[in-house]
């Protein structure tokens, strides 16, 4: 996509180009003109050596008194006066770089009418260019809206360097839930994190947490841990078919069940492989109210977490929905693929264990950024996450670990488990804001931009234009024109 920089740029070139085509165009019309006129000058030419012949014929009868008015010089005079006028009109534009040939036409619209010709209001800011130093450019390059958010070097070492450690974490770290010894994915070897974290068990465990957890179990009740009204529920199974047990969405379903009685959640049938949304009322339930409601979910999940099956990973249970796919040597369908992966060890603790790759991008990025505008602007209050130019860094860095993670699960054989949901998550929550400011709040914060300059800024860049343009108006007046459009007043 052209840039608004190369565009204007261009914008003097072409009508520069322009001009000179139309100046080449009226010689070669006037040559024409006077080409068609060749017979009648054939005859003058004639007439002029029929002259020249009797002058030379009569010479000696010439004196020093004759010859009294004749200069020589003239000759000479009228000769440098002709070719200076042919050399103005040949005057030659090379190319060395581009942005020398710019400033060549852009020097060209002062010299020659090129506003007038053009129109000037399309290549306004040709003059102005043309009377700034490198130096001038350096400066507003550097002010504009762009030059706020660019990026330098270290922005890119720390981005990558991010990035490429997160994939680290990812592949040395989290790995896959629990090794597996049987099936299609035999032999690759689980993360020792989540194996780490799994040896607890409420059931097993003598502390507080783990009494707190057993009394939370006999007293929150939820009629959505009823395994007998929906098909293909069992023990194992039961916690990912019901959206009550989701660590999310249960506070939306598993909160109405609790107060309607009902358990909401995707029965499976094996023969079919399909997964069916169904709502039933379970028998003998009693409906609390709303608060009582979220108070009893919340000590349900805490009682259901740190159990061999624990809860399923957030939002994995809508999954279940999708009855398309074909995936493995199996050709499950993406929904049998989440079931598969639940049962697999794939639960909320994995999840967690999961979070380590986004966290590190998290701690070392945000740190760099942090110190970097401390160092740079001070004491200063800003929001990270919605600052253009950091969220694309953060972006950028969690877009390094997702494809780590997806050449992670290409070297695993394609194996479900060694998805990162907690990396693909913290990179689309990174990417939904950064197109919408791509698509609508670009171009309109970089007006906004424009529009902070106040009323005394614009005077000031007004007066400063008119004492550039009247110095130079003093010492290259006669050779500048911009045709009938004045530049200059006095007030």
């Amino acid at each position: 996509m052209i840039s608004e920089r190369f565009a204007a740029e261009l914008n003097a070139v072409l009508h520069t180009q322009n001009r000179i085509l139309q100046q080449l165009k009226a010689v070669v019309s006037d040559v024409e003109i006077k080409l068609a006129d060749v017979s009648n000058q054939a005859q003058q030419i004639q007439e002029l050596e029929k002259i020249m012949a009797e002058l030379e014929a009569s010479v000696e009868f010439l004196d020093e008194d004759d010859l009294s008015d004749f200069n020589p010089n003239e000759i000479l005079r009228l000769y440098e006066d002709r070719r200076a006028a042919i050399s103005q009109d040949l005057i030659k534009i090379g190319f060395k770089d581009w942005e020398s040939f710019v400033k060549q036409c852009q020097i060209s619209s002062l010299q020659y009418e090129c506003n007038k010709e053009a129109g000037f209001q399309n290549i306004s800011l040709a003059p102005y260019e043309a009377l700034l130093t490198e130096q001038d450019f350096k400066k507003l390059r550097a002010e504009s809206y762009q030059a706020q958010y660019a990026w330098d070097k270290w922005d890119y070492i720390f981005v990558g360097a991010s990035g490429v450690l997160a994939s680290l974490t990812d592949c040395l770290l989290v790995k896959i839930p629990a090794t597996i010894n049987t099936e299609e994915y035999s032999g690759q070897i689980g993360s020792p994190i989540t194996a780490w974290v799994k040896q607890y068990d409420i059931k097993k465990s003598d502390d507080w947490f783990a009494h707190w957890a057993r009394s939370l179990e006999k007293t929150c009740k939820v009629p959505y841990d009823n395994q007998k009204l929906i098909d293909g529920m069992y023990a194992k199974s039961h916690r990912f078919q019901s959206l009550g047990h989701d660590p999310v969405l249960g506070f939306v379903f598993g909160v109405l069940d609790i107060m309607r009685g009902t358990i909401t959640g995707f029965s499976y049938d094996k023969l079919s492989s399909l997964h069916n949304f169904e709502i039933k009322g379970v028998p003998a339930s009693e409906t609390v109210g709303l608060i009582e409601a979220i108070l009893r979910q919340i000590g349900h999940l805490i009682s259901d977490v740190a159990t061999p099956m624990g809860l399923p990973a957030p939002f994995m249970t809508l999954i279940q929905g999708i009855n398309i796919g074909s995936f493995g040597e199996k050709n499950r369908t993406a929904g049998e693929v989440a079931r598969w992966m639940y049962l697999n060890g794939y639960d909320f603790r994995h999840f967690l264990v999961s979070g380590i790759t986004p966290a590190v991008i998290e701690i070392v990025l945000r740190a760099f950024i942090m110190l970097r505008h401390y160092s740079e602007y001070g004491e200063t209050k800003f929001t990270l996450a919605s600052h253009p130019k950091y969220r694309a860094m953060l972006l950028a860095a969690h877009g390094i670990a997702a494809l780590g993670n997806a050449g992670k699960i290409a070297l695993m054989q394609g194996n479900p488990l060694a998805i990162n949901s907690a990396q693909w998550i913290a990179l689309f929550r990174y990417l939904i804001p950064s197109i919408k400011y791509w698509v609508f709040d670009q171009h309109r914060l970089g007006i906004e931009e424009m529009e902070q300059v106040d009323d005394a800024g614009w005077d000031e860049l007004m007066q400063n234009s008119d004492k550039l343009l009247e110095m130079v108006a003093k010492i290259e007046g006669n050779n500048i024109c911009l045709g009938t459009v004045p530049i200059l007043s006095k007030t």
